[in-house]
């Protein structure tokens, strides 16, 4: 399927070649925003071109699945996208939110469980979805991208920085965090509360927890066999959270 393409700061301290805008940055309007993004991309494609950072990528980079909003209604953080689509890297956002129409297992099953849980909606008009590892990366390699050091270790806290950033920035009502190497990617291993563990090697498959200062739930990766009543207690929380801020 082919989609269409828009195109398009931290602290000085905590980002190379920082400008004086601060981590801190809430835009009041939709432009603003749209210039923080593009400087994210400005600097993604910089650090594509550098060496040592492109040897290491393999696949296309996506930060953004879908547009930037100020004030979502929620915000999807994944850990990176499989690499499944070998189009070429677009130094832009997307005009509307892939995981509508894609074919892979991961949006197919995020359109089937919003249905389900009544956040569909919320899907379609107010969600805006952020990869916690821009480079893509088949999933037999993800745990390389989670690695102490090393160049996959750099494009991750670049990565990660930015994404925080964009959650400051965004100020979305509510957050999910989907799949444990996302959780570890952020470093919120053990900032869970009221977590549920499914069954044998399942690991964790709900939890409440905050970043950025935004209600933060998780769930269970979508494309990793997830129980639908496991998912549907994450999504459910997610409209309860909604509700509440109405």
């Amino acid at each position: 399927m082919r989609f269409c393409w828009k195109k398009l700061e931290r602290t000085s301290d905590e980002i190379p070649n920082m400008t004086a805008i601060d981590v801190g940055l809430n835009p009041s309007n939709q432009r603003e925003l749209e210039a923080l993004c593009s400087t994210m991309y400005d600097e993604i494609r910089e650090r594509s071109l550098e060496r040592s950072f492109a040897a290491v990528v393999k696949n296309r980079i996506t930060a953004l699945y879908g547009p930037p909003m100020v004030e979502p209604d929620l915000l999807l953080v994944s850990f990176q996208g499989g690499g499944e689509d070998k189009t070429p890297t677009k130094y832009t956002w997307p005009d509307e939110l892939l995981y509508l129409h894609d074919d892979y297992r991961f949006g197919t099953r995020l359109r089937k469980e919003s249905k389900r849980a009544g956040l569909f909606e919320v899907l379609k008009r107010s969600t805006v979805a952020i990869a916690a590892c821009f480079p893509e990366a088949h999933v037999s390699e993800a745990e390389l991208w989670l690695g102490k050091s090393g160049p996959r270790r750099d494009w991750l806290e670049f990565s990660t920085t930015w994404l925080r950033r964009l959650i400051r920035a965004m100020q979305p009502k509510v957050v999910l965090v989907v799949g444990a190497k996302a959780s570890r990617a952020l470093h919120l291993e053990n900032q869970w509360l009221d977590e549920e563990y499914g069954r044998g090697s399942v690991g964790r498959v709900f939890g409440r927890a905050h970043i950025e200062n935004r209600p933060t739930i998780f769930c269970h990766h979508l494309s990793q066999g997830a129980s639908t009543a496991n998912v549907q207690k994450s999504l459910r929380e997610v409209v309860r959270l909604l509700q509440r801020d109405d």
